[in-house]
């Protein structure tokens, strides 16, 4: 199933490339980071709920690393990155089952804290956000 949910990932490729080392100069970086702020990239083979469909980023949310839509409706998303965050590798630090919306609270093995939130879609689906945490 991990081979299946990575080969899912739509920023697996993205995630490479990112941490591929090559850095820009100094001077192009700053005015990149000052006019849009870099988006963290999603870990390679992090799980994503198969046939979940991938949404563009909206460019006014940098907290937002990824995002899918569904049309598995009630928890069947939140059921799954349950059981799918720490077979991947990643702790789970709180979990907040909900009506309109439900966050599981997950620790990279770097520390950091990050979220997976699903809630209510457009036309009767799901919405899947990976994010940095927030309160």
């Amino acid at each position: 199933m991990a081979t299946l949910v990575s080969a899912c990932s739509p920023a697996a490729g993205s995630a490479s490339t990112v941490a591929s080392g090559l850095s820009p100069p100094d001077s192009v970086a700053a005015s990149a980071s000052a006019s849009h702020p870099q988006r963290v990239p999603l870990p390679r083979g992090f799980p994503v709920l198969p046939g979940a469909v991938p949404v563009g980023l909206p460019s006014d949310d940098a907290g937002l690393i990824g995002l899918w839509t569904t049309d598995l409706l009630g928890s069947a998303a939140y059921d799954f990155y349950v059981k799918a965050l720490p077979a991947a590798g990643y702790r789970i630090v709180a979990v907040y089952p909900g009506g309109a919306a439900a966050v599981i609270r997950f620790s990279l093995p770097d520390g950091a804290i990050w979220q997976v939130v699903t809630r209510a879609g457009p036309r009767e689906s799901v919405a899947i956000e990976v994010r940095l945490d927030r309160p």
